[in-house]
């Protein structure tokens, strides 16, 4: 399984930047700003500011964990357990908002875990994962994305 870079997620930023507002993904329901919107969530989840309780446990969790760490990518349109309800409303005024968040939300996590090295932050789907289960679940999730929008 491939370990992605600080360099590398930083050069999705940019390449985010290329986006317009009303562009249209390769596959699923969300518009850009949806996305990085979501892309948000976690990794407000991966740098403290936020916390989630585990939603899968068991058998399902263990089957969750080993595909997070596989080199196996996420299949286009997978549900996602915390859309149950809908792709939620856009929390930001624009698309470029939503990106600077994005960009401050990296950058704190790589703070975050330079200064505590051994914290463990939970993934509402795959639990525990400390700063190198991160940056799997990150690059995994972020590729994911990136091709949806055509940016990869």
């Amino acid at each position: 399984m491939q370990v992605e870079s600080k360099a590398f997620f930083l050069s999705c930023i940019d390449r985010m930047r290329s986006m317009d507002e009303d562009q249209r993904p390769i596959w699923g329901s969300m518009s850009p700003q949806h996305m990085v919107e979501h892309i948000v969530g976690s990794w407000r989840i991966s740098n403290g500011r936020a916390r989630v309780e585990l939603l899968i446990k068991g058998e399902e969790l263990t089957k969750r964990r080993d595909f997070l760490f596989s080199d196996d990518p996420y299949e286009r349109n997978i549900p996602n357990p915390t859309f149950s309800k809908g792709v939620p409303p856009l929390r930001k005024a624009s698309l470029a908002s939503a990106i600077d968040q994005l960009e401050d939300e990296m950058i704190t996590f790589f703070a975050h875990h330079e200064a505590h090295p051994d914290a463990i932050e939970m993934h509402p789907v795959f639990g525990e994962l400390d700063y190198q289960g991160w940056l799997i679940f990150q690059g995994k999730h972020m590729k994911h994305h990136m091709m949806q929008f055509g940016l990869l």
